[in-house]
C-alpha cells in the first residue's frame, strides 16, 4: 500500500521516497546527490550519522539520526531504535518507498520497511560488496534476500551481488551517470603532451603501476608530463620516479570544476585501476565516463566493471591490470600516434551519451514507479 501525506493524495509518479544512508554526504559521493536531486519523486533524506558537507550537497529535507547510538548490544535493539527515529522524522511525508544507499547499515532500515509495508530498494556501489561483504559475511546477504530491488552500476557488481545472496531477478543494472553539460567535448590541446590521472593515491587506483610505467613513457616521449590529481598514502612514491611528474592535491569541495579543468588540459587520461589486496575493485569508475564525454583519449585497465563503460579500441585502450609494461606501451601509442588520439577523442562523447545522468536517473524513477504501483 502507498502511504499518503496527510490531507493530500499523492500524485502518481510523484510519491515521496525515503532515502536512508550512513552519511550525508561524503565528498566522493556526488552521484548520490545527483540521483536524489534529479529524481521526479520528492525525497526525504535520513542519515545515521551527523550531517556533513551540506554546503557542497544542498538538499531539503535532510535529517540525521545523530542521537541514535552507532552501536547496540543486539541487532533487534538497533532496528527498534532506528525504526522509531525514522517514524518520527518522516511522519509528515509518509514515504511510499525506501531506498537505502550502499550496503552499509542497510539492515537497520528493515524495521521501518516492515512497519510501513512499503517497497525496499538497496543500491550497492563497490567496496560495500567487493571488500566489506567479505569482512562481514552474512550481514548483507540477509538484506539482499528480502530487498524488492537491488540497484548496481555494472554487470560485474551484479554478479557479486548474486553470489552474496541477491535474487537475480531483483537486481537492476543502472549506472551512475555523467553530467555531459559539465563534461563536454573540447579540442585536444597542442604543445607538450600532458597525461592526467585523477583519483585517490591508493592501491585500488593503481597509481603505483602508473608510476612504475612512467619512466618508460618519458624515455619515449621526453616532452610529456604526468599530472596526478588526488591525494593519499601512495603519494610518497612520487619523488622516486624522476622528472616530469606533477602532483595537484584534490580539492573535494570543487571536485567537478577541478576534474573538468584537469581533463581539458590532458592529451591523454589514464586510469590504471586494479584489484586491491582486500578485494576492493572498481564497479564503474566515473572519471572514465567524464574523460570520454570530454573527448579525451583514455588508457584504462581490464578490471572490475571498467570494460562495460568503454569501447575498447574505439574510445579507449584497455590493458591488463597491474602491468606497467603494457600500460606504458599503450600510453606511448596514444602520445605518438596523432590519428589514433584523434579517433579515440572523437568517438568518446557519442559513446558516453547512453550514460548521461538524466537518462540513468529516469531509469531509477521508472523502477520506483513499478514497485510503488505493485504495492498499491
Amino acid at each position: 500500500m502507498t502511504f499518503r501525506r496527510r490531507g493530500r493524495a499523492p500524485v502518481p509518479g510523484r510519491e515521496w521516497v525515503l532515502h536512508t544512508m550512513e552519511r550525508w554526504l561524503p565528498l566522493s559521493e556526488q552521484f548520490v546527490h545527483a540521483l536524489v536531486t534529479g529524481s521526479r519523486h520528492p525525497g526525504v533524506v535520513v542519515a545515521r550519522r551527523p550531517l556533513e558537507n551540506t554546503d557542497v550537497f544542498p538538499y531539503q529535507p535532510v535529517r540525521s539520526l545523530r542521537r541514535v547510538p552507532t552501536r547496540w548490544p543486539t541487532a533487534r535493539n538497533e532496528q527498534r531504535l532506528v525504526t522509531a527515529g525514522l517514524m518520527t522524522l518522516t511522519a509528515r511525508y509518509h514515504p511510499a518507498l525506501v531506498h537505502h544507499h550502499h550496503g552499509y547499515g542497510a539492515g537497520s532500515s528493515l524495521g521501518f520497511v516492515r512497519r510501513r509495508g512499503v517497497p525496499f530498494v538497496v543500491s550497492l556501489h563497490g567496496e560495500d560488496v567487493t571488500s566489506d561483504a567479505r569482512r562481514h559475511p552474512g550481514h548483507l546477504a540477509r538484506v539482499l534476500e528480502v530487498a524488492d530491488a537491488v540497484v548496481v552500476p555494472s554487470r560485474f557488481l551484479m554478479g557479486l551481488a548474486v553470489e552474496i545472496g541477491a535474487r537475480e531477478e531483483s537486481v537492476y543494472v543502472i549506472p551512475s551517470g555523467v553530467d555531459t553539460q559539465v563534461f563536454a567535448p573540447t579540442p585536444l590541446p597542442g604543445g607538450s603532451p600532458e597525461v592526467v590521472f585523477v583519483g585517490r593515491f591508493v592501491e585500488k587506483k593503481g597509481v603505483d603501476t602508473l608510476l612504475a610505467a612512467w619512466p618508460s613513457v618519458r624515455s619515449r616521449v621526453p616532452s610529456a608530463t604526468l599530472r596526478l590529481v588526488g591525494f593519499g598514502p601512495l603519494e610518497t612514491l612520487v619523488p622516486s620516479v624522476g622528472p616530469g611528474v606533477v602532483v595537484e592535491e584534490a580539492q573535494p569541495t570543487r571536485r567537478g570544476v577541478q576534474v573538468r579543468e584537469a581533463i581539458r588540459g590532458a592529451r591523454l587520461v589514464v586510469t590504471p585501476s586494479r584489484t586491491a589486496s582486500d578485494g576492493d575493485s572498481e564497479s564503474l569508475l566515473l572519471v572514465n565516463l567524464e574523460a570520454q564525454a570530454s573527448g579525451r583519449p583514455l588508457v584504462t585497465t581490464r578490471h572490475g566493471g571498467i570494460p562495460e563503460f568503454v569501447d575498447d579500441g574505439r574510445t579507449a585502450l584497455l590493458v591488463p591490470e597491474a602491468d606497467p609494461a603494457a600500460l606504458a606501451q599503450a600510453m606511448v601509442r596514444v602520445l605518438t600516434d596523432e590519428d589514433l588520439a584523434l579517433r579515440l577523442a572523437s568517438a568518446g562523447p557519442a559513446w558516453v551519451a547512453q550514460f548521461e545522468v538524466s537518462r540513468c536517473t529516469s531509469r531509477v524513477d521508472a523502477l520506483y514507479d513499478r514497485l510503488i504501483g505493485a504495492a498499491a
